[in-house]
């Protein structure tokens, strides 16, 4: 026959065993969550110090329109200063793009209601915002590239 008491360790045992390992998954989530939020803040706030250069940039293409169209007035300009005009208008709609981008994500950001959810769905939110500021990232440098490139 089977010993009760040899069956009441057994079960105090899977339950002790089921204890450790929910605890350990808590905290392998709970370790995955904060490397998550981590992560994604520093890619913000690489992010950020380039709204500063977005907004030089603007103010440099903005002016060198401005002279472009003074040329114009003047009857100086040509068809590459048109072209080159248009260029301009286009990048800074892109800087103007970049920095929508920028401030869309972080008015969206929710870390803290985020915490609020299961683990799994933290996580997942977490995931999905890191590929979303990654994307900011990316085309906010490829637009301040082009704009420094089109200055020089």
């Amino acid at each position: 026959m089977n010993n009760p008491h040899k069956l009441n360790n057994m079960k105090n045992y899977i339950l002790a065993l089921g204890i450790a390992f929910s605890l350990f998954s808590c905290n392998k989530n709970a370790d995955k969550i904060l490397e998550l939020e981590s992560e994604v803040m520093t890619i913000h706030d690489d992010v950020m110090p380039q709204m500063d250069d977005i907004m030089t940039l603007k103010s440099k293409l903005s002016r060198k329109i401005m002279h472009m169209d003074s040329l114009q007035n003047e009857g100086i300009a040509g068809n590459s200063i048109a072209a080159e005009r248009i260029k301009a208008t286009e990048i800074n709609q892109k800087l103007n793009e970049s920095d929508k981008q920028m401030m869309d994500w972080m008015h969206e950001f929710r870390p803290d209601s985020a915490k609020k959810l299961k683990p799994e769905e933290t996580i997942l939110y977490f995931e999905a915002q890191r590929k979303k500021i990654i994307e900011v990232k990316e085309f906010t440098s490829r637009n301040i590239q082009e704009a420094k490139t089109f200055l020089d």
